[in-house]
C-alpha cells in the first residue's frame, strides 16, 4: 500500500490553485477525506466540542434535517439536544416537539433551562390508527417548518417514506434568511436500512457510565470507522440549573402549550402555531 500511495502524482501548484479557487467560490464542495464545510449554511454548535469537532460547519444543520436513529426512545437524545435548544430559545425562537414518545414534563424542561412558554408540544389524537397519527405528526411537523416561527423542530416518526422526509427537508431549505429551524427527526435504528435525504444521519446508543455511542452513518465528510463516546450530564445535575421562569398563572405540569392533533380537522387550527 505505501508503494502504491507514494506512486500516485503531486498535483502541480496550478492544479492546487484551481482546486482551491474551485472551493472558494463553490463552499458547498469539498474534498473525499476532509470534514465538508457549512457551504454557506447556518449551523447552531451542538454545546459537545468532541461533536462539533466532527460536524461539517462545526454544528447542528439549520436550514437541513437531522436524522437521529435511537436504538431505545429515552437513551440520552433529548440531553443530546438540549445545549442547542437552550440557545436557540435564548433567542427568542420557539421549540415544536412533534409526537414524543413520553409525556412532556414543564417542570423537567424548565429545569434544563428551556422556557416553557417556548415550548409547544403537539400529540396524535388517541385511539386513533398508527397511520393516521404519523401522517397528522408529519402534517403538524410541516405547518411549524411553514410558519418560520420555530428556531427548533422536533418529530418522533415510528415510520415514514422517504418522500416524506424529502418533503421536510425542501421545506427547511425554503426558510427566509434568519428564519431557518434546525429539524431532527427521531426514528428506530431499524430505520437505517432505508434511503433518507437527510443532510446528516446519526445512531445513537446508550452505554454504561451514561455515555452516549454516536455512530455516524451520513455526514458531508470523510467516513468514521469509529462511534464518537460522548459523556452526558447526569440527570442529578439537571435539578442543580437554575429553572427558567414559567409564565405567571400557569401551573409548571400544564405550561408546556399542548395542542391535540384528534384527527386532521382539529390539528389543522391556527392554535398550533399560536
Amino acid at each position: 500500500m505505501p508503494a502504491i500511495l507514494s506512486s500516485l502524482p503531486t498535483l502541480s501548484p496550478t492544479r492546487q490553485h484551481a482546486i482551491a479557487d474551485l472551493e472558494q467560490r463553490h463552499p458547498a464542495l469539498w474534498r473525499a477525506g476532509q470534514l465538508g464545510r457549512a457551504g454557506g449554511q447556518v449551523t447552531c454548535p451542538t454545546g459537545h466540542p468532541a461533536l462539533d469537532a466532527e460536524l461539517p460547519g462545526g454544528g447542528w444543520p439549520c436550514g437541513a434535517l437531522t436524522e437521529l436513529l435511537v436504538t431505545q426512545p429515552g437513551s440520552g437524545e433529548l440531553r443530546l439536544l438540549v445545549p442547542a435548544l437552550q440557545a436557540l430559545a435564548d433567542t427568542g425562537r420557539r421549540i415544536g416537539l412533534v409526537g414524543p414518545p413520553y409525556l412532556p414534563n414543564a417542570t423537567g424542561l424548565a429545569a434544563l433551562g428551556l422556557p416553557a412558554g417556548q415550548c409547544f408540544w403537539v400529540r396524535p389524537a388517541p385511539g386513533a390508527k398508527q397511520a393516521a397519527q404519523q401522517a397528522d405528526m408529519l402534517w403538524a411537523a410541516e405547518q411549524m417548518l411553514r410558519s418560520q416561527a420555530f428556531g427548533a423542530v422536533l418529530v418522533w416518526l415510528p415510520a415514514a417514506r422517504p418522500e416524506a422526509l424529502r418533503r421536510m427537508q425542501v421545506l427547511a431549505q425554503a426558510a427566509a434568511d434568519g428564519n431557518s429551524a434546525a429539524v431532527w427527526a427521531l426514528r428506530p435504528a431499524t430505520a437505517l436500512r432505508e434511503s433518507s435525504p437527510a443532510v446528516l444521519r446519526l445512531v445513537l446508543s446508550p452505554l454504561p457510565g451514561n455515555v452516549l455511542s454516536i455512530t455516524f452513518h451520513k455526514r458531508r465528510g470523510p467516513v468514521r470507522d469509529t462511534p464518537l463516546l460522548l459523556p452526558l450530564d447526569g440527570m442529578e445535575g439537571v435539578v442543580s440549573r437554575p429553572p427558567a421562569r414559567v409564565p405567571a398563572g400557569e401551573s409548571a405540569a400544564r405550561a408546556v402549550r399542548e395542542v391535540p392533533a384528534a384527527g386532521a380537522a382539529e390539528a389543522r387550527t391556527p392554535a398550533l402555531i399560536a
